[in-house]
C-alpha cells in the first residue's frame, strides 16, 4: 500500500522528531501480489524438497517469512476482502458472490487514495460485485510491468492477483515435462482435473497413481507461476523501485490435495472445509531496509492483519474499522516482540462463489490456536455440529476428539461465539457508519423498456476478438442505477443471482488468457437489465456464449 505525501504527513503526525522516519516512509510503495489456491508447502522456501519456486525463495531470502499465516476463509472473494479491509467476513459482508462492502463506508484503501497515493485497478477481478467500495480507482493500465513502468516517479499501492494453480491443474508444457518426463498416460479423470474447473466432491474416484499425478500437476503449475512472478520482481528492481517498495507474497487460501480426500477448495468443490491445506497460507515480505533478512517467523498472523501493520510502517493512523493486529515488530525481527495474536479465525460456505443466493447453505466456522482447532459446521435445518483437533497429535487432522475433552471444546465453543459476536457487532458499526448513499439519475416517466445492446443476441465471445474484454451496454439514463440478473451455465456449472450497477454499460476485464478458458464451461449465458424501482421496464433476456 502507499504512501501519503510528506506535506499530508506533517499534517497529520505531531511535529517532533519521529517526523524524520516518518517522512522517509512516506516515500514507500507497496506491492501486493496474491496467487489464487496457493499452499505454502509446495514452495521450495517453506520446505518442499521437490519445488521449483527459484524467484520466490530469492524473495525469501531477502525478506521475512511467516511460517503461520492464515486466511479467513476457503474461498477466494471472501478472503481477499479480508486482506484489503482488515476485517473477517461476517464483518465486511462479503460473504457470497453478489456482495459488495457497504457503499459509503471507508475502507482502508480510500484512505491513502484520497491523499493521492495511486491505488488502481490492475487486475481481473474488479469487475466482480464484491470488489466495489474498496478505495480503488479506475485505471486504464491492466498489466502490472506496464504499470510499474509508468509510475516509476509516483507512490503507490498495487495488488495485483494471479490465477495461478487454481483447477484446471493445466500448466505449461515446459513444467508439465519438469514434473511428468515419462508423458503420463492421460486417463479420463486426469483430463477432468485439466480441464475442469470444477470437480464436486465424489464425482470421480482417484487412484493413487491419478493422485500422484494430480499432485505432480499442481506441482507445475506453482513451478510456472514462480515465474510470472518473476518477470515483476525483475522489472520492479530494473526500474529501480525495489529501493522504496514493499513487496508482500500471499494467497488468498490453501488447496486441498487429497489431504481429506478430494481436490481444491470450497468454490471447486463444492463440499469446503477449514482444514490446515486450505486456510494456511504463504506470507513473504521484503522491506527495502530490511533489518535483517532471510528471517523466519513462526507466530501466529492472519491476514487480517497485513493493513494494520502496512499502516504502522507508513505512520498512519487507520482511521477505519479494522479487526488486526499489527505485526510490524515480527517482521523487522527485532526481538523481544509480543505475538500480536494468539488465535485466528475463519469463516466459509462450503460451496464458495458456485453457492446459490439463499439461506439454504451450509456455513463452517473454526478457531484455531497453536494447538488445537474447533470447527463449527451450521448446515441449514440442523443443530450446530463441533468438530475438536487436537494439532500437536494430529496435525493433519483426522482424529475429532471433542468427546475426549469436554472442557476444551465448552471453552474454545464460548471463543468462538465471542468472536461471531464481535463480527455481528462490527458489521453493524460498518453499516451505521455508510450512511445514506448517493442515488443515481432517475428514471423518466415515460421511458420505454431497457434494450440490451450488446453482446448481440447469441453472439459467441472469443479472447482474441474481443481482447479478453466483455462489454455489456444497453439503452437507459448513463448515471441510472440497474440490478443485472443473469443465469449461467447447466449442470454442475449453474449459476444465478444479481448484482446491483450504475450506469448503462460495464466492462468486465481484460482477463487472462487462462482464466478466459473457463467462461466456455458456463455456457450459455442469460441475463436482462432491471432499473432499479421499475421492474417493469426490465429488458428482454439476452443470451450469449464464450469461445
Amino acid at each position: 500500500m502507499r504512501f501519503l505525501p510528506l506535506l499530508l504527513l506533517a499534517a497529520l503526525l505531531p511535529a517532533s522528531a519521529a517526523n524524520a522516519g516518518t517522512a522517509a516512509q512516506s516515500k514507500l510503495n507497496i506491492l501486493l501480489l496474491t496467487v489464487d489456491s496457493f499452499r505454502p508447502d509446495r514452495l521450495g522456501c517453506y520446505g518442499s524438497r521437490e519445488a521449483h519456486t527459484p524467484n520466490i525463495d530469492r524473495l525469501a531470502s531477502r525478506g521475512a517469512l511467516f511460517t503461520r499465516a492464515f486466511s479467513t476463509a476457503a474461498w477466494t472473494n471472501a478472503s481477499l476482502v479480508s486482506l484489503l479491509t482488515g476485517l473477517y467476513p461476517g464483518a465486511h459482508g462479503v460473504e457470497r458472490r453478489g456482495e459488495s462492502f457497504p457503499e459509503g463506508a471507508v475502507a482502508p484503501l480510500e484512505l491513502l487514495s484520497k491523499s493521492g497515493c495511486l491505488v488502481p485497478e490492475i487486475n481481473y477481478l474488479f469487475p466482480m460485485p464484491n470488489y466495489r467500495n474498496l478505495g480503488f480507482t479506475p485505471n486504464a493500465i491492466r498489466d502490472l510491468p506496464q504499470f510499474l513502468r509508468s509510475c516509476r516517479d509516483s507512490t503507490f499501492f498495487a495488488w495485483y492477483h494471479f490465477h495461478g494453480p487454481h483447477l484446471p491443474y493445466s500448466p505449461p508444457e515446459k513444467y508439465r515435462k519438469m514434473y511428468l518426463p515419462r508423458g503420463e498416460k492421460e486417463s479420463p479423470n486426469i483430463r477432468q482435473v485439466l480441464e475442469n474447473v470444477i470437480l464436486p466432491r465424489g464425482e470421480e474416484v482417484f487412484s493413487e497413481s491419478e493422485k500422484a499425478v494430480i499432485r505432480k500437476l499442481y506441482a507445475a503449475e506453482v513451478a510456472a507461476q514462480d515465474e510470472e512472478i518473476g518477470r515483476v520482481l525483475e522489472v520492479l528492481d530494473s526500474l529501480g523501485l525495489d529501493r522504496r517498495t514493499v513487496v508482500i507474497l500471499s494467497a488468498d487460501h490453501g488447496e486441498e490435495l487429497f489431504d481429506h480426500g478430494w481436490l481444491g477448495h470450497a468454490s471447486t468443490s463444492l463440499n469446503g472445509t477449514l482444514f490446515d491445506e486450505l486456510i494456511r497460507i504463504p506470507l513473504i515480505i521484503r522491506l527495502p531496509d530490511m533489518p535483517r533478512r532471510g528471517i523466519r517467523v513462526n507466530e501466529l498472523v492472519q491476514s487480517v492483519d497485513l493493513l494494520p501493520t502496512l499502516f504502522e510502517l507508513l505512520g498512519l493512523p487507520l482511521d477505519c474499522p479494522d479487526q488486526g493486529h499489527s505485526f510490524l515488530g515480527l517482521l523487522k525481527g527485532t526481538g523481544g516482540v509480543q505475538a500480536p495474536r494468539d488465535r485466528v479465525f475463519c469463516e466459509t460456505s462450503v460451496c464458495g462463489y458456485q453457492c446459490p443466493d439463499t439461506l439454504e447453505v451450509t456455513w463452517l466456522r473454526a478457531v484455531r490456536t497453536e494447538s488445537l482447532k474447533l470447527v463449527e459446521t451450521l448446515a441449514p435445518h440442523e443443530a450446530p455440529r463441533f468438530a475438536l483437533y487436537d494439532l500437536d497429535k494430529d496435525p493433519g487432522e483426522q482424529l475429532d476428539v471433542s468427546a475426549l475433552f469436554p472442557d476444551t471444546l465448552a471453552r474454545l465453543q464460548g471463543i468462538l461465539a465471542q468472536q461471531v459476536f464481535r463480527n455481528q457487532r462490527q458489521r453493524e458499526a460498518l453499516l451505521a457508519s455508510s450512511g445514506a448513499t448517493r442515488g443515481g439519475e432517475s428514471f423518466p416517466p415515460d421511458m420505454g423498456q431497457v434494450a440490451v445492446q450488446a453482446p448481440a443476441e447469441g453472439e459467441t465471445i472469443t479472447y482474441a476478438a474481443q481482447g479478453g474484454k466483455v462489454l455489456v451496454s444497453w439503452s437507459g439514463p448513463q448515471n441510472g442505477e440497474y440490478l443485472l440478473e443473469y443465469t449461467v451455465g447447466l449442470g454442475k456449472y449453474h449459476l444465478e443471482g444479481s448484482f446491483p450497477v450504475r450506469g448503462n454499460s460495464q466492462t468486465f476485464g481484460p482477463f487472462n488468457p487462462v482464466f478466459w478458458m473457463a467462461f466456455p464451461h458456463y455456457n450459455p449465458w442469460r441475463f436482462r437489465v432491471v432499473p432499479k424501482g421499475r421492474p417493469e421496464l426490465a429488458s428482454a433476456w439476452r443470451t450469449f456464449t464464450f469461445n
